[in-house]
């Protein structure tokens, strides 16, 4: 252990470099390295892991005789908490491992390895000390994704083509980082989903395309790299690292924020915004039903906005409920009830048809919080979700008398129709006489 190098996460140690890793990622000649950890947190710096120290040991204690090469002073951190060690081998076979030695854990991907257990550590794996959520002091997020350079740079995947930068945000099933093309200096957000919340993982090729056009994740991938309007998030390209586990995803990167946000900052949109607003989301949405795609989870944190003023919308996270477990209805309806359609909820039908037609009324519940800054819903939050849903009723008093014209009104019952064959679908939402004045020829 070389101590003389340890190096301490404090505010003054990453003052200096603070604005270099909110940027972009860093760029420099990495031969010296077998790895380095890129944080997640944009107040932390990047750690280099050098090929003359193959043992590094993190953990809390700043004394010299513990032994700790990296120093993290968070609470949640071990005097000693692990240690991570390179084989030395200069090729693609190295192998990393983890010795987790804390109490509050230490965990690759969000799995827990287990006091005085071992585990492996993969080229963009997540590695995470003493707890994988973010933390909302970002100086105590100890979230870094890890990077293998011992074989050299990458020939192949995802990370031949990009370099990623800080995370822009972390799920359920996915985290979401920035990341630059290395040809052409262009910027995206790159969504790292982990594969074994893929019911039907594709087969990869070297470049980490999918082998099959006819697999069902491969198929659904192609069909949204295909799809171009100017209100939806594009999907660039994909990657299938089946040898980690992951698969991402290469987003327009659109950085003015979502609709939840704005909403809540202005306490509500008057009425002429909202319209701009739904007219860009109807349109999206019925471009994609006109696919045979439905996106299932709209919500205001899956619409998101360009810094332009007024916004230009994206709608983002569709298309893919089929193919990733964890976006499917039944898990989703647990997250967020009141943007899913009652026929959702008490699945009361399994016709095809009514796929689509549930993106109406989480349009209907979007316009609603927009004009009145709160949720349509009247409803007893102690019940269970079946039973809540079931009973609650909606609170038209409070959308006409919020100021909103009767054309508002009544657009939002049309979308708010408890019988799906009764909804207004949203490619008819286009040209309603609230946003008729939007309304394009095609």
């Amino acid at each position: 252990m070389v101590t003389d190098d340890s190096i301490e996460y404090t505010q003054e140690a990453t003052q200096s470099t603070q604005q270099a890793s909110q940027s972009q990622p860093v760029v420099q000649n990495e031969a010296h390295l077998w790895g380095f950890l890129q944080p997640c947190s944009s107040e932390l710096t990047r750690i280099d892991l050098w090929k003359s120290i193959p043992i590094y040991q993190f953990g809390r204690n700043e004394n010299k005789t513990a032994g700790n090469n990296i120093v993290f002073p968070g609470l949640k951190i071990s005097n000693i908490h692990c240690t991570i060690e390179w084989d030395g081998r200069e090729d693609i076979n190295s192998t990393i491992t983890v010795h987790d030695k804390s109490s509050n854990g230490t965990f690759i991907n969000g799995a827990r390895i287990g006091k005085g257990q071992y585990g492996i550590l993969r080229e963009g794996n997540e590695i995470a000390f003493g707890t994988p959520h973010p933390q909302e002091n970002a100086m105590e997020d100890y979230r870094f994704l890890f990077r293998l350079t011992a074989g050299g740079p990458p020939v192949t995947g995802f990370y031949k083509e990009y370099d990623v930068g800080q995370q822009l945000g972390k799920g359920t099933f996915a985290s979401v980082y920035k990341a630059i093309h290395k040809e052409t200096g262009q910027w995206y957000a790159v969504k790292i989903i982990d594969l074994s919340k893929v019911r039907k993982p594709t087969e990869a090729d070297a470049n980490g395309k999918p082998k099959s056009k006819t697999s069902t994740f491969g198929r659904e991938i192609m069909i949204l790299e295909s799809l171009q309007h100017p209100n939806i998030c594009q999907l660039k390209e994909a990657f299938f690292q089946t040898e980690i586990k992951t698969i991402n995803l290469v987003l327009e990167l659109v950085e003015g924020g979502d609709l939840l946000d704005y909403i809540l900052k202005r306490g509500g949109v008057v009425e002429a915004e909202a319209q701009h607003l739904a007219y860009q989301i109807c349109d999206a949405l019925a471009y994609i039903h006109s696919r045979g795609i439905a996106h299932r989870d709209l919500k205001p944190e899956n619409v998101l906005l360009t810094k332009d003023s007024p916004p230009v919308v994206k709608v983002a996270d569709f298309g893919l409920a089929k193919a990733v477990d964890s976006l499917t209805m039944l898990r989703t309806m647990c997250g967020t009830p009141s943007y899913l359609a009652p026929e959702v909820v008490t699945q009361t039908s399994s016709k095809e048809g009514y796929d689509q037609i549930v993106d109406s009324w989480s349009v209907g519940v979007i316009v609603f919080s927009m004009l009145t800054n709160t949720s349509p819903f009247l409803e007893n939050s102690k019940l269970e979700l079946m039973p809540r849903i079931v009973q609650r009723s909606i609170d038209w008093y409070t959308l006409e008398n919020c100021g909103a014209s009767p054309y508002a009104v009544q657009f939002v019952r049309r979308l708010l129709e408890t019988d799906p064959s009764r909804r207004m679908t949203l490619d008819q939402a286009r040209f309603d006489p609230w946003l008729q004045q939007y309304t394009k020829a095609y």
